[in-house]
């Protein structure tokens, strides 16, 4: 009798313990970011599942049909995961992706060239001339200096006069394209750092760095000139800040609508690269995704 209870305490105990491994999965134990994040997910009894990432502040997500899934933001380093369901836990590892950038330096390059896209072509010809042969103009000016002080400061003077003038088309453009500047600075995390009826930029950044970008826009704005054309001139704008060759990118971007329109199917996912960029292309009923990372 007593070798009987011990049997049965034994079982009891084995199956508990299979109970308890089974109260929790993950579906990898290591993972690798695609687009902004690491999607982990896996099947759970209970009713939410805490989580830890880099043991930092405890997070909870709810479990539905018996499964659950977060997100972690790719980063530059690597990750460690504790997930909890009860008393059971699991730890998971999310392998570090190399940076875009510098935010900062990359979101002043974009806006730059994002004012200047609402300026007319006639005053982008002058501002890239000023730009471009400003160190030239004022040498000649310093040169013209020694030997015609006169006509030297008549020149300074017409030349103070035009940049005054491109500064205040600058200004207008500055407040025409405000709702597309990226913010010069943003916390840590994903969010979206711009929201029209046309485009969304979403973002990633992590300690200073931009680890990625989606350009998000619906399908419904693709067909209508005003939308194909602001989603054309933000995707070429992204990419030449990224410096990526926007022409090429473009150019295999619209044989991949191409080929989607051609498929029923809805989610079909195509990879561009460019000078160490990737494009991952994706479509939903709704909407069209471009997520650029390294």
């Amino acid at each position: 009798m007593k070798k009987l209870l011990l049997s049965a305490l034994g079982l009891l105990a084995l199956t508990l313990a299979g109970c308890s491994n089974n109260a929790l999965t993950t579906n990898k134990t290591d993972y690798h970011p695609t687009a902004l994040t690491a999607v982990i997910k896996g099947d759970a009894k209970t009713k939410t599942v805490h989580y830890q990432i880099n043991n930092g502040a405890t997070q909870t997500v709810n479990v539905k049909s018996g499964t659950y899934f977060f997100q972690v933001p790719a980063s530059t380093k690597t990750q460690t995961v504790k997930v909890s369901a009860g008393t059971t836990h699991k730890t998971v590892t999310v392998h570090r992706v190399k940076a875009l950038g510098n935010y900062r330096k990359l979101a002043a390059k974009y806006n730059q060239m994002t004012i200047a896209s609402h300026l007319p072509a006639k005053v982008q010809k002058q501002l890239q001339a000023a730009q471009k042969n400003q160190a030239t103009t004022q040498k000649k000016l310093t040169a013209l200096a020694k030997t015609n002080p006169t006509a030297a400061a008549a020149a300074a003077q017409k030349q103070q006069a035009a940049a005054k003038q491109l500064q205040a088309k600058m200004a207008t453009a500055k407040k025409q394209a405000k709702d597309e500047l990226l913010p010069t600075s943003t916390s840590a995390g994903v969010k979206n750092l711009v929201a029209t009826k046309d485009v969304t930029i979403r973002g990633n950044v992590q300690n200073g760095q931009l680890m990625g970008l989606a350009l998000i826009t619906p399908t419904k704005q693709m067909k209508t000139t005003a939308g194909k054309k602001q989603f054309g001139t933000t995707f070429a704008l992204l990419g030449t800040s990224l410096d990526a060759k926007p022409k090429y990118v473009i150019k295999k971007f619209e044989k991949v609508l191409k080929d989607a329109k051609k498929k029923s199917t809805s989610t079909t996912t195509k990879t561009i690269y460019s000078n160490g960029v990737r494009f991952n292309t994706g479509f939903s009923t709704d909407h069209l995704y471009i997520y650029m990372t390294k």
